[in-house]
């Protein structure tokens, strides 16, 4: 299934990316197999990913496939500079004059 619901058989992904009768593409779906998020050239994912040209296919998608599922890890410590930026705005607020409004 596409992402917008649509049903993707052989001929409706052939005739969205026609280029996957011409260069080897990899398919990028949920855990389950169901939703295609992508349909992406594999020469272009080994550059993005710089995989090494000297890999078979298989073990080029097995590189991806490990680098892809990776868990990142994301520092939600604000930085120094946030820090700094976070008090000067606060004291920039909570110098404003508090001002009447009338409706």
């Amino acid at each position: 299934m596409a992402p917008s619901g649509a049903i993707y058989d052989k001929e409706a992904v052939l005739r969205d990316f026609p280029a996957a009768l011409t260069f080897d593409h990899i398919v990028t779906t949920d855990e389950a197999g169901e939703v295609m998020f992508a349909m992406q050239n594999m020469s272009a994912m080994r550059s993005q990913y710089n995989i090494d040209s000297s890999l078979s296919k298989e073990e080029a998608i097995a590189a991806i496939q490990e680098i892809v599922n990776t868990p990142v890890e994301v520092n939600t410590e604000p930085s120094t500079d946030e820090r700094i930026a976070a008090a000067l705005e606060y004291q920039v607020m909570a110098s404003l004059p508090d001002e009447e409004t009338t409706a």
